[in-house]
């Protein structure tokens, strides 16, 4: 088969009502402009851009080369946006904190108490009334989740809070900085679970600017039992307990004295773990001693045991120091309040 042989002149090729491929830089881009107006917008959105693109593609099905071939260079760049914008409003929204989708905004086994316990106890507490009177005062306190990446300086991811203040508005919790979040951007709000497994919201009333604590506040909806947990400075030598949820064992008393007094710090020797941080340290009467901080680090020195650390309740009854959120200020001032008047 022979092949002949066509020669097309520059000339030629000029008459060709808008040439065969676009001419970049200048020319009508065979585009209207209400149609980049309209698209536009829906890189926003990347499967209605798709949608969009689909029928625009049959709606140009019958155009000339030329105006197919701009539209599919617009495509493109839209496409190219669109892709570049979800992936990073992807990466957001999975890097942020969020609370389970359905959580109380009270606890109801809190609410329906008649009474809590009368502290400081006249008697010395054994460590089966402790068990009885105190580890209903406890919660689980859990900072809200990453569903990307995202170190939590809790192994857990969980740890414990305590009761201080009971009244007609509903409930204030001591727990530590570190439980509800690393680094100074906490979250709103975490959530808590009680011994009853009742899960709630509380909201961050407020985190120690020099100290590892946080304040938790839960609304109340009903009930009017009242409950202050009183505070004090305690000596070294002194029995003490302590409850929390060491690698997931929920509601675990342990028993020590303690070791040391170390500035705003007491040293104690009742087994700790991760898990049990931000939960209560009680003398013999049901004072609050401290709030469990951290343990020494065995992997800095295998031989260390029983060396545990709590910031001293001492540092809740002023109300100074503190980075409110809220109506925190006036909860604290409530609880101190509250203290005074014991």
């Amino acid at each position: 088969m022979q092949f002949g042989h066509v020669s097309v002149s520059s000339e030629e090729v000029t008459q060709i009502e808008g040439g065969v491929y676009p001419s970049f830089g200048g020319g009508p881009s065979g585009i209207p402009r209400w149609a980049m107006v309209t698209l536009s917008p829906a890189v926003a959105i990347l499967p209605l851009l798709c949608i969009l693109i689909v029928v625009s593609r049959v709606a140009i099905r019958d155009q000339t080369l030329y105006v197919k071939y701009a539209w599919v260079c617009f495509f493109s760049t839209l496409l190219i946006i669109s892709g570049a914008v979800s992936s990073v409003a992807a990466a957001v929204f999975l890097s942020l904190p969020r609370m389970p989708a359905v959580l109380s905004r009270n606890i109801p086994d809190f609410d329906e108490r008649e009474s809590y316990p009368h502290l400081p106890s006249m008697a010395s507490l054994g460590s089966a009334e402790v068990s009885i009177e105190l580890k209903p005062l406890v919660i689980i306190v859990s900072p809200a989740s990453r569903l990307w990446s995202g170190r939590n300086s809790n192994p857990l991811g969980f740890g414990a809070g305590v009761l201080l203040l009971a009244n007609k508005e509903g409930y204030l919790f001591a727990t530590a900085k570190h439980v509800i979040g690393p680094g100074r951007n906490v979250p709103r709000q975490v959530m808590v679970s009680t011994a009853l497994g009742v899960r709630a919201s509380a909201d961050v009333a407020a985190i120690a600017e020099n100290f590892d604590l946080a304040l938790l506040w839960i609304n109340r909806r009903s009930g009017n039992a009242a409950f202050t947990q009183p505070i004090r400075q305690v000596g070294d030598g002194e029995p003490v307990f302590v409850i929390g949820h060491p690698e997931g064992l929920n509601y675990t008393l342990s028993t020590g004295i303690v070791s040391g007094l170390r500035g705003t710090d007491v040293q104690i020797s009742a087994a700790i773990s991760p898990g049990n941080s931000g939960g209560p340290v009680y003398d013999a009467h049901g004072n609050l001693v401290g709030i469990v901080i951290s343990k020494f680090d065995q992997y800095r020195d295998a031989n260390a045991e029983n060396l545990g650390f709590a910031t001293s309740g001492e540092v809740l009854r002023e109300d100074s120091g503190w980075r409110f959120a809220g109506e925190g200020e006036r909860r604290l001032q409530q609880y101190i309040k509250a203290l005074k008047g014991r």
